[in-house]
Protein backbone atom coordinates (compact mmCIF):
# COMPACT_ATOMS: atom_id res chain seq x y z
CA UNK A 1 0.00 0.00 0.00
CA UNK A 2 2.63 2.03 0.91
CA UNK A 3 4.29 2.01 -2.97
CA UNK A 4 0.82 2.27 -4.43
CA UNK A 5 0.09 5.49 -2.25
CA UNK A 6 4.34 6.97 -3.56
CA UNK A 7 3.20 6.24 -7.10
CA UNK A 8 -0.10 7.74 -6.94
CA UNK A 9 0.83 10.67 -4.91
CA UNK A 10 3.58 11.43 -7.97
CA UNK A 11 1.04 10.72 -10.82
CA UNK A 12 -1.24 13.45 -8.73
CA UNK A 13 1.47 16.34 -8.34
CA UNK A 14 2.56 15.42 -12.02
CA UNK A 15 -0.98 16.22 -13.00
CA UNK A 16 -2.61 18.27 -10.27
CA UNK A 17 -5.96 19.21 -12.39
CA UNK A 18 -6.77 16.19 -14.20
CA UNK A 19 -9.45 14.00 -14.04
CA UNK A 20 -9.05 10.65 -14.63
CA UNK A 21 -10.71 10.21 -17.85
CA UNK A 22 -8.06 12.98 -18.40
CA UNK A 23 -4.98 11.07 -18.32
CA UNK A 24 -4.05 9.45 -21.98
CA UNK A 25 -1.37 7.17 -22.92
CA UNK A 26 0.79 9.77 -23.93
CA UNK A 27 1.05 11.51 -20.52
CA UNK A 28 1.94 8.02 -19.16
CA UNK A 29 5.17 7.81 -21.65
CA UNK A 30 5.74 11.28 -20.62
CA UNK A 31 5.20 10.57 -17.20
CA UNK A 32 7.39 7.23 -17.02
CA UNK A 33 10.08 8.55 -19.28
CA UNK A 34 10.61 11.68 -17.18
CA UNK A 35 11.80 9.36 -14.49
CA UNK A 36 15.48 8.99 -13.89
CA UNK A 37 14.75 4.98 -13.32
CA UNK A 38 15.29 1.51 -14.71
CA UNK A 39 14.03 -0.91 -16.43
CA UNK A 40 12.65 -3.07 -13.24
CA UNK A 41 11.68 -0.24 -11.25
CA UNK A 42 10.17 1.22 -15.17
CA UNK A 43 8.25 -2.10 -14.85
CA UNK A 44 7.05 -1.91 -11.20
CA UNK A 45 5.53 1.39 -11.54
CA UNK A 46 4.01 0.45 -15.05
CA UNK A 47 2.41 -2.19 -12.96
CA UNK A 48 1.11 0.18 -9.90
CA UNK A 49 -0.45 2.75 -12.81
CA UNK A 50 -1.95 -0.18 -14.69
CA UNK A 51 -3.42 -1.12 -11.52
CA UNK A 52 -5.01 2.05 -10.29
CA UNK A 53 -6.76 2.48 -13.95
CA UNK A 54 -7.98 -0.99 -13.70
CA UNK A 55 -9.17 0.25 -10.59
CA UNK A 56 -10.69 3.32 -12.30
CA UNK A 57 -12.08 1.87 -14.94
CA UNK A 58 -13.90 -1.54 -13.42
CA UNK A 59 -18.08 -1.50 -12.94
CA UNK A 60 -19.35 0.61 -10.92
CA UNK A 61 -16.83 2.85 -10.69
CA UNK A 62 -16.48 3.43 -14.58
CA UNK A 63 -14.75 6.85 -14.19
CA UNK A 64 -12.33 6.20 -17.40
CA UNK A 65 -13.59 4.10 -20.58
CA UNK A 66 -9.92 2.59 -21.18
CA UNK A 67 -6.78 2.11 -19.44
CA UNK A 68 -4.06 4.74 -20.74
CA UNK A 69 -1.11 2.42 -18.92
CA UNK A 70 -2.64 -0.60 -21.19
CA UNK A 71 -0.69 0.23 -24.64
CA UNK A 72 2.89 0.92 -23.10
CA UNK A 73 5.10 -2.43 -23.33
CA UNK A 74 7.27 -3.71 -20.51
CA UNK A 75 11.20 -3.88 -20.84
CA UNK A 76 12.18 -7.72 -21.14
CA UNK A 77 14.47 -8.28 -18.27
CA UNK A 78 16.41 -11.32 -18.89
CA UNK A 79 18.18 -12.99 -16.23
CA UNK A 80 21.92 -13.26 -17.28
CA UNK A 81 25.00 -13.03 -15.28
CA UNK A 82 24.51 -10.64 -11.86
CA UNK A 83 26.28 -7.14 -12.16
CA UNK A 84 28.64 -7.04 -9.41
CA UNK A 85 31.87 -4.93 -8.14
CA UNK A 86 34.92 -6.11 -7.40
CA UNK A 87 37.08 -6.00 -3.49
CA UNK A 88 39.21 -2.80 -5.05
CA UNK A 89 36.09 -1.11 -6.62
CA UNK A 90 34.06 -1.71 -3.22
CA UNK A 91 37.06 -0.15 -1.36
CA UNK A 92 37.00 2.96 -3.61
CA UNK A 93 33.43 3.33 -3.01
CA UNK A 94 33.37 3.44 0.20
CA UNK A 95 36.45 5.70 0.42
CA UNK A 96 34.81 8.09 -1.81
CA UNK A 97 31.32 8.02 0.16
CA UNK A 98 33.38 8.68 3.30
CA UNK A 99 34.86 11.89 1.85
CA UNK A 100 32.03 12.90 -0.28
CA UNK A 101 29.47 15.26 1.50
CA UNK A 102 30.66 14.88 5.07
CA UNK A 103 29.98 10.81 4.74
CA UNK A 104 26.50 11.64 5.01
CA UNK A 105 25.62 8.77 2.77
CA UNK A 106 28.04 5.93 4.29
CA UNK A 107 25.26 4.35 6.00
CA UNK A 108 23.28 4.18 3.01
CA UNK A 109 25.90 2.69 0.93
CA UNK A 110 27.65 0.42 4.02
CA UNK A 111 24.14 -1.05 4.68
CA UNK A 112 23.32 -1.81 0.43
CA UNK A 113 26.70 -3.12 0.23
CA UNK A 114 27.81 -4.72 3.52
CA UNK A 115 23.93 -5.95 4.82
CA UNK A 116 22.05 -6.85 1.34
CA UNK A 117 19.20 -3.99 2.62
CA UNK A 118 17.37 -3.14 -0.94
CA UNK A 119 18.52 -0.49 -2.18
CA UNK A 120 15.97 2.08 -4.10
CA UNK A 121 15.40 5.33 -3.00
CA UNK A 122 12.14 5.46 -3.72
CA UNK A 123 10.60 2.51 -2.08
CA UNK A 124 13.28 0.03 -1.69
CA UNK A 125 13.82 -1.34 2.19
CA UNK A 126 16.52 1.13 2.70
CA UNK A 127 13.81 3.42 2.44
CA UNK A 128 11.31 2.13 4.77
CA UNK A 129 13.75 1.75 7.14
CA UNK A 130 14.70 5.21 7.38
CA UNK A 131 10.65 6.03 7.56
CA UNK A 132 10.96 4.18 10.95
CA UNK A 133 10.37 6.52 14.33
CA UNK A 134 14.05 4.93 15.29
CA UNK A 135 15.96 2.99 12.02
CA UNK A 136 19.13 2.26 14.56
CA UNK A 137 16.75 -0.22 16.76
CA UNK A 138 16.90 -2.54 13.86
CA UNK A 139 20.61 -2.62 14.73
CA UNK A 140 21.16 -5.28 17.64
CA UNK A 141 24.98 -5.03 18.29
CA UNK A 142 24.77 -7.12 21.17
CA UNK A 143 23.35 -10.15 19.10
CA UNK A 144 25.05 -8.69 15.98
CA UNK A 145 22.08 -9.09 13.71
CA UNK A 146 20.33 -6.42 11.76
CA UNK A 147 16.55 -7.20 12.21
CA UNK A 148 14.36 -6.09 8.85
CA UNK A 149 10.74 -6.12 10.50
CA UNK A 150 7.86 -7.59 7.41
CA UNK A 151 6.62 -3.98 7.02
CA UNK A 152 10.42 -3.20 5.66
CA UNK A 153 10.73 -6.83 4.14
CA UNK A 154 10.31 -6.99 0.52
CA UNK A 155 9.21 -10.42 0.96
CA UNK A 156 6.87 -9.26 3.86
CA UNK A 157 8.28 -11.45 6.48
CA UNK A 158 11.10 -11.00 9.13
CA UNK A 159 14.69 -11.55 7.93
CA UNK A 160 18.11 -11.17 9.76
CA UNK A 161 21.16 -10.34 8.37
CA UNK A 162 24.67 -10.53 9.70
CA UNK A 163 26.92 -8.00 11.27
CA UNK A 164 30.20 -8.92 10.01
CA UNK A 165 32.94 -6.81 11.71
CA UNK A 166 34.08 -4.84 9.01
CA UNK A 167 30.32 -3.46 8.64
CA UNK A 168 30.33 -3.35 12.61
CA UNK A 169 33.02 -0.58 12.25
CA UNK A 170 31.15 1.15 9.79
CA UNK A 171 28.04 1.54 12.23
CA UNK A 172 30.34 2.51 14.85
CA UNK A 173 32.28 5.23 12.90
CA UNK A 174 28.73 6.44 11.13
CA UNK A 175 25.72 5.49 13.88
CA UNK A 176 22.46 6.77 12.61
CA UNK A 177 21.93 8.65 15.30
CA UNK A 178 23.87 11.21 13.76
CA UNK A 179 24.23 10.31 10.34
CA UNK A 180 20.44 9.44 8.95
CA UNK A 181 20.10 6.73 6.38
CA UNK A 182 17.89 9.72 4.18
CA UNK A 183 19.08 12.88 4.67
CA UNK A 184 18.40 16.16 2.79
CA UNK A 185 19.70 16.03 -0.42
CA UNK A 186 20.03 12.26 -0.30
CA UNK A 187 18.62 11.12 -4.13
CA UNK A 188 20.90 13.58 -5.68
CA UNK A 189 24.06 12.53 -3.72
CA UNK A 190 23.16 8.95 -4.42
CA UNK A 191 22.85 9.18 -8.07
CA UNK A 192 26.14 11.29 -7.92
CA UNK A 193 28.19 8.70 -6.11
CA UNK A 194 26.33 5.89 -8.77
CA UNK A 195 27.30 7.40 -11.65
CA UNK A 196 31.13 7.89 -10.37
CA UNK A 197 31.01 4.62 -10.10
CA UNK A 198 28.64 3.01 -13.25
CA UNK A 199 26.37 1.25 -10.28
CA UNK A 200 23.13 -0.09 -11.40
CA UNK A 201 19.94 -0.51 -9.36
CA UNK A 202 20.85 -3.54 -7.59
CA UNK A 203 25.00 -4.45 -7.83
CA UNK A 204 25.44 -3.60 -4.52
CA UNK A 205 23.19 -6.19 -3.27
CA UNK A 206 24.15 -8.57 -6.46
CA UNK A 207 28.01 -8.05 -4.61
CA UNK A 208 26.69 -9.02 -1.28
CA UNK A 209 25.71 -11.99 -2.34
CA UNK A 210 28.72 -13.08 -4.56
CA UNK A 211 31.06 -12.13 -1.93
CA UNK A 212 28.64 -14.25 0.60
CA UNK A 213 29.05 -17.26 -0.99
CA UNK A 214 32.34 -17.02 -1.84
CA UNK A 215 34.05 -16.60 1.53
CA UNK A 216 31.68 -18.35 4.16
CA UNK A 217 30.30 -20.91 1.62
CA UNK A 218 26.64 -21.57 2.69
CA UNK A 219 23.89 -21.56 -0.05
CA UNK A 220 21.17 -21.46 2.94
CA UNK A 221 22.55 -18.66 5.24
CA UNK A 222 22.91 -16.19 2.38
CA UNK A 223 19.58 -17.24 0.66
CA UNK A 224 18.14 -16.58 4.61
CA UNK A 225 20.11 -13.04 4.86
CA UNK A 226 19.14 -12.00 1.76
CA UNK A 227 15.63 -12.99 1.21
CA UNK A 228 16.37 -15.42 -1.67
CA UNK A 229 16.02 -18.70 -2.49
CA UNK A 230 18.84 -21.28 -2.38
CA UNK A 231 18.06 -22.14 -5.82
CA UNK A 232 18.48 -18.61 -6.88
CA UNK A 233 21.45 -18.31 -5.25
CA UNK A 234 23.03 -21.00 -6.61
CA UNK A 235 21.99 -20.41 -9.82
CA UNK A 236 23.06 -17.16 -9.76
CA UNK A 237 25.83 -16.10 -7.68
CA UNK A 238 27.38 -19.05 -7.41
CA UNK A 239 32.19 -19.04 -7.81
CA UNK A 240 31.37 -15.60 -9.84
CA UNK A 241 34.67 -14.53 -7.38
CA UNK A 242 37.78 -16.46 -5.42
CA UNK A 243 38.20 -16.60 -1.35
CA UNK A 244 40.61 -14.15 -1.72
CA UNK A 245 38.62 -11.36 -3.37
CA UNK A 246 36.05 -12.06 -1.16
CA UNK A 247 38.61 -11.98 1.81
CA UNK A 248 39.26 -8.44 0.46
CA UNK A 249 35.72 -7.57 0.61
CA UNK A 250 35.20 -8.53 4.09
CA UNK A 251 37.90 -6.27 5.34
CA UNK A 252 36.85 -2.78 3.54
CA UNK A 253 36.80 -0.46 6.69
CA UNK A 254 36.28 3.16 7.27
CA UNK A 255 39.01 5.38 7.02
CA UNK A 256 41.35 2.99 3.81
CA UNK A 257 42.04 4.68 1.05
CA UNK A 258 40.52 7.97 1.56
CA UNK A 259 42.95 10.10 0.42
CA UNK A 260 43.19 8.39 -2.82
CA UNK A 261 39.62 9.70 -3.73
CA UNK A 262 40.22 13.04 -2.35
CA UNK A 263 41.80 14.80 -5.34
CA UNK A 264 39.06 13.29 -7.28
CA UNK A 265 36.35 14.73 -4.75
CA UNK A 266 37.92 18.31 -5.17
CA UNK A 267 37.70 18.41 -8.73
CA UNK A 268 34.06 17.50 -9.22
CA UNK A 269 33.61 19.90 -6.75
Amino acid sequence: MGDYRRTLEWLKAAFPSRSVHGVSTVDIQHFLGSRDIGKKRFNNLRGDLHAFFAFCQAAPRGWTIENPVKPIPKFKISRGMPEIIGADTAAKLMAYVEGYQGGKMVPYFALCLFAVIRPSFQCGEIRKMADLPDPSKCIDQTLGVIRISPNVAKTKSVRQVTIQPNLTEWLVRYPLKKYPLIPPNAQAMISTVRKQFALGDDVLRHSFISMHVAKFKSLAEVALEAGNSETMVRRHYLNLVGVAEAERFWSIKPGMNVGAVTELIAKQA
